[in-house]
């Protein structure tokens, strides 16, 4: 049913894509607007802290457990009817084109080699947190797949991860809420609810996190993204899109984030006395190739991942 469901959401939602104005979408914002005003405006640290636990349990626990128990009763009643809620589940919140038009709006500006229209497109898909007006076009592409990298993993990858677990569709909004909510609580300046969301959140990915990247290195360069993982991560301030996105470039091909600082004298010398091996970036400068690199990197993890579901689906029929 897992197999069936994620295949028939996907080529729904290649014909028929939620966009952001979807009114699914626009209710699950106001959900978060909502519980973030109720439970992020007290002004003492202590009751913010406590507020903003409570706005994390509220805003992401109920509407799991109310999808949970709804597949629970479809399953022990219509079974057909949870086959449903799972299609429609996943087709709501898994999906390339989450994030795939405004990478294909960069990917043909680059193309067109329109710097400009590349420059906008991109500051469109990042919003007022980037001045693209200055970037160069290595930059542009650089920035554009560290974006693709990062959405292939929380639309589809981790979303994957968290369908397959034992509470099914529940784990999709669970996951789902609560990455929104991390980025989306970050821009209303409240400290306490930003963290205690962030925080959330890394514990719902770390183990999916670390799957991507690891599902990257096995369709991509293994060694490359080995490499990159466990050595590069740190050129990015989080640590879990830091070893995505170490990992996504490295089974690319391409250098990606902010150059490593080269070590002095003294400390090159103390490494070389340590026996301490020194790290270099590796991988190409990005091009229009490696945009085009990305999206069959993507492809190619999901063929995987379905693959790999079919079998052991295929396996427990037969067993």
């Amino acid at each position: 049913m897992s197999f069936l469901s994620i295949l028939l959401a996907l080529i729904a939602e290649q014909y028929r894509p939620v966009t952001p104005n979807h009114w699914v979408r626009r209710m699950s914002a106001g959900w978060l607007d909502w519980v973030a005003k109720e439970f992020g405006a007290k002004r003492e640290e202590g009751a913010s802290a406590v507020g903003a636990r409570m706005a994390c349990l509220i805003a992401f626990i109920l509407p799991t457990v109310i999808i949970f128990v709804l597949h629970v009763a479809f399953m022990l009643t219509y079974p057909i009817l949870a086959f449903v809620l799972n299609v429609a589940i996943v087709y709501l919140f898994f999906g390339f084109r989450q994030f795939s038009h405004s990478f294909t709006a960069v990917h043909i500006a680059i193309q067109n080699h329109d710097l400009p229209a590349a420059r906008e497109a991109l500051a469109q898909w990042y919003g007022p947190e980037l001045d693209a007006s200055h970037l160069s076009e290595v930059e542009v592409i650089s920035l554009a797949l560290e974006k693709a990298i990062i959405g292939a993993h929380r639309h589809v990858l981790g979303v994957l991860f968290w369908f397959l677990v034992p509470i099914g569709p529940a784990g999709v909004v669970l996951y789902r809420f609560a990455d929104t909510a991390s980025q989306r609580w970050t821009q209303l300046g409240d400290f306490h609810l930003s963290q205690a969301a962030r925080h959330f959140f890394y514990v719902l990915d770390w183990v999916p996190a670390r799957m991507t990247a690891m599902t990257f290195a096995i369709v991509g360069n293994f060694e490359g993204a080995v490499y990159s993982w466990r050595y590069l991560s740190q050129k990015w301030s989080d640590s879990l899109n830091g070893l995505i996105l170490a990992a996504g470039s490295g089974a690319l091909g391409v250098r990606l984030g902010e150059p490593l600082s080269e070590p002095d004298s003294d400390e090159a010398l103390r490494m070389a006395e340590a026996g301490e091996a020194a790290v270099y970036e590796i991988g190409l400068e990005p091009s229009e190739r490696s945009m085009r690199s990305a999206i069959g990197l993507v492809w190619r993890t999901v063929i995987f991942c379905l693959i790999l579901l079919a079998m052991l689906t295929i396996a427990l029929w037969l067993g």
